[in-house]
């Protein structure tokens, strides 16, 4: 977890808790869409670490899950599968493997003899797709991974040469190489660089640190490299062993620093409670530490960084994954921290000499100022910091609950607010004043329905040039260059490879009535060669939590898989989600999830009603926490599906808290030590509901009492999940494989574990390609077939 510059040439800099749960979503970003979807610097922000393999149990989950004897059940037989890489755990994994390889992928059992293969792995090894690039100094860098640099190699080229057709890229860093002279499976997970500030060094830039995860976990090692020499730093380096790390430079020869340095300093969560300042040559243990969390908090850090010339410190505890105490230098005594006086769940950020604060609820403030939740403010930042509540610039008011803040990017000399009103982008562009130090409306940007747009600054300190990057379902991702306000007069630089042919196929954006009489919008995408009024093959895919909007993008492995095939697909935008701000996500937090399913049940009971598809020929799909919302679906409305994807998900809401990050998300979920959460969390947990589908199979659904205790009932339903994933731990979809198997419904259930990757899933192209045809033909088959059944090979 990098502090300096969370999201690099935006506005927030020191809200890594908003980027934390926004990465814990998108898991499968990359392997979902395709690499044919690039990202530039924008409001869209992917970053939270996890912790590796099976953790003890923190003293804090402990003491919750002990309140009471007689409320904590013995660990169930399964329990051994939560042993990593145990014996007995991978044998089982082995077999599950077999059994999945062999119903997917025929008698070889190999997804590379499938078509669909060579036509993924093309897609993520396309040489004309955009790099997604970062400016520092000179030279822009990206990561770039393909068949040659099957890990992947970290290269840069001048900003001039970017913009021509055929770039010529200088290597800095081939992973690949690194990777087989230290007989490590090294995952690239990103640089942090060195900002100089004002002054004589301040276009320099010749050092970073770089994450490494040995497999994909979140554990990653953290050292130091030299840009110009194109070499680790050998010397007095910084380098931090694998874990889950924090890393916060704060000048040459310091930095700020989170790390496992012994008892108390992770939190349940398994992150860093303490910074420590260490400086250049220092033992480790050697560093002083500066600032403490709570015992019971999520993460604890600091973040030190220049913003237009201005310098800050901050420091936070997130005491839960939404409530966030944040602290700062005092303007009136540097070496002293003063609180910042906001709600615990507003978000806190900088622009030059202001502070800018996202307003997740009303606040009064005062007797003349009273926002609206969902606002963005800006106040001078000093005046602010003593207490002083005069001089407030409103940058953002929602017009009313179906309008949202979706983040914010900058360039020297304007502030670009992304929103989302009505599933529509509206950027909202505001130019800053270095004289008056003062805030002045520009101009609004539409963006067209059903795409999304991003505009960014390309060196937000130095200029007003940006970077606009638009993509939709059926439009591959453009990447265009404009000067600030002018965002609507772009150049087309650079156009991602169009995969699919698109004739005969449409996107619209429709609306389901859930079971309280909420409408829910849901995006439909027709594909091509289905008859007018004919019912065709399906696949929905849902998300609902931690405040995360669905919105359009184009998917090169989507397209070939399913829509080029006669296929439609839908993206559910349910409660639970960040589509209509803060209201909509608290609308499925904890006792409320249930109606993040009854949003996506009535999506799926839409599309059947209106004649898109049939119940045997819908499939969902969803990943993290949308494998929740998945594995739910299988559990609670079987009848509603003919076919279910589960990625990395979690399923058994009783010992989540005890395994990886789990503790950090009761504050989404609730907390099992707690009756009144407890008994919310077993009324819709996968793991311990598989008993009741039976009895609701003869109940609700029909079935006679043999065909439910054979699991007829039941979708043909594919779990795919990484050995190397220390955020949502296997066992989860393991273990309800494994009872599935016991309680003799687990007949049309295959399960598939990649043994890299993370909660990524898959940690190179080819990964890439073989679970994404895994999952995939698995679903095609399935619905095309009709019969909610596994395919017979």
């Amino acid at each position: 977890l990098f502090l300096t510059s969370p999201r690099a040439d935006t506005i927030a800099r020191v809200t890594p808790l908003r980027a934390l749960r926004l990465v814990f979503a998108t898991h499968r970003a990359s392997v979902s869409a395709g690499a044919s979807r690039a990202s530039f610097p924008s409001r869209r922000v992917r970053i939270f670490p996890g912790v590796p393999g099976r953790r003890a149990l923190s003293p804090i989950a402990a003491s919750a899950m002990s309140a009471s004897d007689a409320k904590t059940p013995d660990p169930p037989e399964d329990v051994f599968l939560e042993d990593l890489r145990g014996e007995r755990s991978m044998e089982w994994v082995k077999a599950e493997n077999e059994r999945a390889l062999a119903a997917i992928a025929g008698p070889t059992g190999k997804p590379e003899d499938d078509p669909m293969f060579a036509k993924l792995r093309a897609i993520y090894d396309d040489k004309k797709k955009i790099p997604n690039v970062r400016l520092r100094g000179d030279f822009v860098y990206n990561f770039w991974q393909d068949e040659h640099h099957v890990k992947g190699i970290w290269r840069r080229t001048t900003m001039e040469d970017f913009k021509t057709p055929e770039p010529t890229w200088e290597t800095v860093l081939d992973v690949d190489a690194l990777a087989a002279r230290e007989k490590k499976s090294w995952v690239w997970k990103g640089p942090s660089f060195l900002d100089y500030g004002p002054g004589d060094d301040d276009n320099r830039v010749d050092r970073c640190v770089v994450k490494l995860s040995d497999g994909g976990t979140d554990a990653c090692t953290v050292r130091e490299f030299d840009v110009v020499e194109k070499a680790f730093v050998e010397t007095d380096a910084f380098v931090l062993p694998p874990g889950k790390n924090s890393f916060c430079w704060v000048d040459r020869d310091t930095a700020w620093v989170g790390h496992d340095f012994g008892s108390g300093t992770m939190s349940p969560s398994g992150y860093p409670l303490t910074v420590r300042e260490w400086k250049r040559g220092q033992p480790l243990e050697d560093a002083v530490e500066i600032w403490r969390g709570e015992p019971g908090d999520v993460v604890a850090a600091g973040s030190a960084y220049w913003d237009k010339g201005h310098r800050y410190k901050v420091w936070y505890r997130a005491q839960t994954f939404y409530d966030t105490e944040h602290f700062a230098s005092d303007p009136d005594a540097p070496g002293e921290m003063v609180k910042i006086d906001i709600p615990s769940d507003f978000s806190f950020n900088t622009f030059a000499d202001h502070v800018v604060i996202h307003c997740k609820s009303e606040w009064v403030v005062n007797e003349k100022h009273t926002f609206k939740a969902g606002s963005v403010v800006a106040h001078p930042a000093d005046a602010f910091l003593r207490g002083e509540r005069a001089a407030f610039t409103v940058l953002y008011s929602p017009a009313d609950e179906r309008c949202a803040y979706a983040g914010s990017a900058e360039t020297k000399d304007y502030v670009m607010v992304h929103t989302l009103e009505h599933m529509v982008t509206r950027v909202y562009v505001w130019r800053f004043d270095r004289e008056s130090s003062s805030f002045s409306f520009v101009k609004t940007h539409v963006a067209e329905n059903c795409q999304s747009f991003g505009a960014s600054g390309v060196d937000s300190e130095r200029s007003n040039e940006l970077f606009v990057t638009t993509d939709g379902f059926l439009d591959p991702v453009a990447l265009s260059t404009a000067t600030a306000p002018d965002l609507e007069d772009a150049t087309v630089l650079k156009t991602n490879t169009a995969w699919f042919d698109t004739a005969g196929m449409s996107v619209e954006l429709k609306e389901a009535t859930s079971d309280d009489g909420t409408k829910v919008p849901y995006f439909l995408v027709r594909g091509g060669g289905i008859a007018e009024g004919a019912p065709a093959p399906t696949v929905l895919y849902g998300y609902g939590g931690f405040e995360i909007a669905m919105t359009p993008g184009y998917s090169a492995t989507v397209g070939e898989s399913f829509l080029s095939k006669g296929m439609c697909y839908a993206v559910a935008c349910i409660r639970g989600g960040g589509e209509f701000g803060a209201r909509w996500h608290r609308a499925a937090k904890k006792e409320k999830r249930w109606r993040a399913y009854e949003d996506f049940a009535a999506v799926a009971k839409d599309l059947v009603s209106t004649g898109i598809t049939t119940h045997a020929t819908l499939g969902c799909m969803g990943g993290s926490n949308g494998g929740l919302l998945t594995g739910a679906m299988m559990t609670h409305y079987p009848h509603l599906f003919g076919a279910v994807v589960s990625q990395c998900p979690l399923l058994d809401m009783e010992r989540y808290v005890l395994l990886t990050s789990g503790p950090s998300w009761i504050d989404e979920y609730g907390d099992p030590a707690k009756p009144e959460e407890r008994e919310a969390l077993l009324g819709f947990s996968p793991y311990h509901n598989l008993e009741k589908s039976i009895n609701d199979a003869v109940k609700r659904f029909g079935f006679d009492e043999a065909s439910a205790r054979r699991g007829d009932h039941v979708p043909a339903t594919l779990f795919t999940t990484s050995t190397a994933d220390d955020r949502v731990h296997p066992s989860h979809a393991r273990r309800v494989v494994h009872k599935m198997r016991a309680l003799g419904i687990g007949g049309k259930v295959l399960y598939h574990e990649m043994t890299e990757g993370g909660h990524a899933g898959a940690a190179d192209n080819v990964a890439r390609a073989k679970v994404k045809t895994v999952e995939n033909r698995f679903l095609v088959d399935a619905l095309k077939r009709g019969d909610r059944g596994l395919p017979a090979r």
